[in-house]
């Protein structure tokens, strides 16, 4: 009985801090989330020969993923107008579009996107149809990156340029 006790003794310290941590695992699940919507956004380029621009909300809220002709490249981001591609990773065949708002999610409440920054000025970042990213003038792009806030935890996702290679940094709290 003693073994026994100590045994669940030892667990229960390995376990609960990792299982209270909910800002880390909803933080680690959004990035997954957001590193999963740029590469199907990179992928969905290439496969429809077509330019999708991931464009990250200013108040931190989320991303959608709009499909865009060359003409509209340097077109602002307009809710009202904007044609969404639809959300391959979340929708399972609902044609749902690829639109994520933390906001109306209660897994991701206390997400923020902090610093949505490419090409040194845009808030989005758009792939052509061979799958790298470019500036809005249809220009190579300089690359950039963005920060998923979750509590004290925090990770950056860059974007490499003309590539759009994705790497993750976990760059707040332990």
């Amino acid at each position: 009985m003693l073994t026994t006790v100590a045994i669940l003794a030892i667990a229960t310290v390995m376990v609960v801090p990792q299982a209270s941590s909910g800002a880390s695992a909803s933080g680690q699940s959004a990035t997954r989330l957001a590193v999963t919507d740029i590469l199907a956004a990179q992928m969905d380029a290439v496969a429809n020969q077509e330019f999708r621009r991931i464009h990250f909300f200013s108040d931190g809220s989320g991303w959608c993923i709009e499909i865009l002709e060359s003409s509209e490249l340097s077109t602002p981001y307009d809710a009202a107008t904007a044609q969404y591609a639809e959300d391959v990773s979340e929708s399972q065949g609902q044609h749902q579009n690829s639109y994520i708002d933390f906001t109306q999610d209660s897994r991701f409440k206390h997400i923020a996107i902090d610093s949505p920054l490419f090409d040194g000025v845009n808030p989005s970042v758009i792939f052509d149809q061979t799958g790298g990213i470019i500036a809005p003038d249809g220009s190579p792009s300089t690359g950039g990156s963005f920060v998923l806030q979750s509590g004290e935890h925090a990770w950056q996702v860059d974007l490499a340029p003309l590539t759009g290679k994705v790497t993750v940094l976990k760059v707040g709290s332990p």
